[in-house]
């Protein structure tokens, strides 16, 4: 038995999908290959689709307005093809308003900034392995602890200085 052109339409977007099985989708091509209105909202979705796919790729959700022209041609579209139309739209906007407000934001660097934290951990790295090197002497351990606690301050966003408040922290204990 022929499907008629409403029950067509509520396969559309899942026939777009590929989410059809494959006699259903048969069905739906064979329909498609004898009714014009059917096909026409089939590329309607189609592009609205292709639309929503380049809106999600680009990142032009936050874009403020989009224009897009719509053809007038005397179509009867019934109102569940709009329905359907509308409601996938919505679903990409809100796919893009939940990624915006729950994606954190990541700082951007510059390779000036970026060359100036290398420079700072490899100074903290250099000033640890002396400092090391020191603590080696039982006369050196008031200079040693010293030097730490200068790591630990200055370069605390580095390796070495969380590395030379763990000395501190383990000499504080051993007293």
């Amino acid at each position: 038995m022929e499907k008629s052109c409403r029950e067509i339409e509520q396969m559309l977007i899942d026939y777009a999908d590929g989410q059809l099985s494959a006699g259903e989708s048969s069905e739906v091509a064979e329909h498609l290959a004898k009714c014009e209105d059917c096909r026409r909202m089939l590329e309607a979705l189609q592009r609205s689709l292709g639309l929503a796919g380049v809106i999600w790729d680009d990142g032009l959700a936050q874009a403020e307005t989009v224009q897009v022209p719509i053809p007038h041609p005397a179509v009867k579209i019934h109102w569940s093809g709009y329905a359907a139309i509308a409601a996938a739209i919505l679903l990409v906007a809100g796919s893009f308003l939940w990624r915006a407000l729950t994606k954190p934001a990541e700082p951007q660097l510059t390779f000036a900034e970026i060359e100036c934290k290398i420079s700072e951990s490899a100074s903290a790295a250099r000033l640890l392995a002396a400092a090391n090197l020191l603590a080696k002497y039982p006369d050196g351990k008031t200079i040693v602890n010293r030097q730490y606690r200068y790591i630990a301050e200055r370069y605390s966003q580095t390796l070495a200085g969380s590395e030379a408040k763990s000395r501190i922290e383990n000499s504080m204990k051993e007293i």
